[in-house]
C-alpha cells in the first residue's frame, strides 16, 4: 500500500480568505474615517452697518447707537450636522471692547448656509469718534461652542473662536461699511 501524504490546500485558502476580509474591512474603515473628519464652519461677515448715523459729521441722528452685523455660516461637512450654542460677538476698536452681543444657538444641517442678523446695542462712544477720521480699523470676534451630529451620534462640545480683522474700511452715505477686508473670517483657535 502506498501511503501518500495528503496536503491540505483548504487551510491555505481559509487563511487567504481571512486576510482578504481583514484587508477589505480595514480599507473601508480608513475611507469612512477620512470622510468623517470634521471641517470647520465658515463664517462670512456679509454686511456691517450702523443705525441712525449722520455720516457727514459722524454723529448719531437719534439715541440708537447700534451696529448691525449680517453673518452667513456655511457648514462644509458631508453627513455632519452642527449644533451651535449661543454665539457671542465682540467688537474691538483700538484694542478696547466697544460692543458685545449674543444670539441664540442654531441647528445647521450638512452643506447648509444659515444667515444671522446681530444687533449690538450701545456701542461705546470711542468707536463713533473713530468713524469720523475717514478709514477705520476694527476687529469683530465670534465665539461659540458646537456639537457635531454624525449619523445618530453627537460629539462633545467643542470651542470655536473666529476673528475678522477689518482694516481701511470706509463708510457709504447710508451707514454701510465697505472695504477689501469684508470677507471670510479667519479661525483664531479651533479645537476639533
Amino acid at each position: 500500500m502506498n501511503h501518500r501524504r495528503i496536503s491540505k490546500p483548504y487551510d491555505f485558502d481559509l487563511y487567504c480568505w481571512f486576510f482578504q476580509v481583514a484587508a477589505v474591512l480595514s480599507l473601508i474603515s480608513l475611507v469612512m474615517w477620512l470622510c468623517l473628519i470634521p471641517r470647520n464652519p465658515i463664517f462670512t461677515l456679509v454686511d456691517f452697518s450702523f443705525l441712525d448715523l449722520n455720516v457727514k459729521n459722524s454723529s448719531l441722528l437719534g439715541d440708537n447707537n447700534s451696529v448691525i452685523l449680517n453673518l452667513e455660516i456655511f457648514n462644509p461637512n458631508k453627513g455632519m450636522s452642527i449644533y451651535y450654542n449661543d454665539i457671542n460677538f465682540t467688537l474691538n476698536y483700538n484694542g478696547l471692547v466697544v460692543g458685545r452681543s449674543s444670539t441664540q444657538g442654531i441647528y445647521q444641517g450638512h452643506k447648509n448656509i444659515a444667515r444671522k442678523e446681530v444687533q449690538m446695542y450701545n456701542v461705546d462712544e470711542l468707536f463713533w469718534q473713530g468713524i469720523g477720521n475717514g478709514s477705520i480699523d476694527f476687529v469683530v470676534r465670534f465665539e461659540t461652542k458646537v456639537k457635531l451630529k454624525i449619523f445618530k451620534w453627537r460629539t462633545k462640545l467643542r470651542q470655536i473662536n473666529y476673528v475678522a480683522y477689518m482694516s481701511n474700511m470706509t463708510m457709504s452715505s447710508n451707514g454701510t461699511i465697505s472695504g477689501e477686508s469684508l470677507l471670510n473670517c479667519t479661525p483664531k483657535t479651533l479645537h476639533f
